[in-house]
């Protein structure tokens, strides 16, 4: 049943950011300020479930701590933007950035661990570079075209949920 609830946590976080890429792809022309507040929703759910997560199966997982820092990172980013949404217009692409180049850190740390199966760490890899790519590139010019920004933030979004989903069943082998 604990492993079932993890895994569902898990899931859940996928399915948010593949709710939000499908957003970000399908309504590009969507205000910043609006789409900052949704992805402020989404990250704070799915780091309070995989913080959760991470904490009930810390006995089943050896690395929960890079889950459960995954997690947090959301949390703090979340609240940063719900506290502040009018400064979101101005600085919410920076913050996808920033969140884009510690998920890419984290993903190329489970890659060089080899923790998951060949398979998996090779999609893990080529998250880890998009990752990195789109938060420098967002990062570096964050407002020279929202519109490229946002569908970027849309297909990455929409990769980060299907590898969540795909290997929340084995995070917690």
């Amino acid at each position: 049943m604990k492993k079932q609830l993890r895994h569902y946590l898990i899931s859940l976080n996928g399915i948010l950011a593949i709710i939000f890429g499908l957003v970000t792809l399908f309504f590009p022309g969507i205000t910043i300020a609006a789409l900052g507040i949704y992805f402020a929703i989404s990250i704070l759910i799915g780091g309070i479930s995989l913080t959760v997560g991470a904490i009930r199966g810390k006995n089943a997982n050896n690395n929960w701590y890079l889950i459960l820092i995954e997690g947090l990172v959301g949390i703090i980013i979340a609240i940063v933007i719900l506290a502040r949404p009018k400064l979101v217009a101005t600085v919410f692409i920076t913050i996808i950035g920033i969140w884009a180049l510690i998920t890419g850190l984290y993903f190329l740390t489970i890659y060089l661990k080899k923790m998951l199966p060949p398979f998996s760490n090779i999609f893990v890899l080529i998250l880890s570079i998009l990752s990195l790519l789109s938060g420098i590139l967002i990062v570096l010019n964050p407002f020279e075209s929202t519109r490229i920004v946002t569908i970027l933030i849309g297909f990455y979004a929409l990769a980060y949920g299907l590898y969540s989903i795909i290997n929340s069943a084995r995070i917690f082998r």
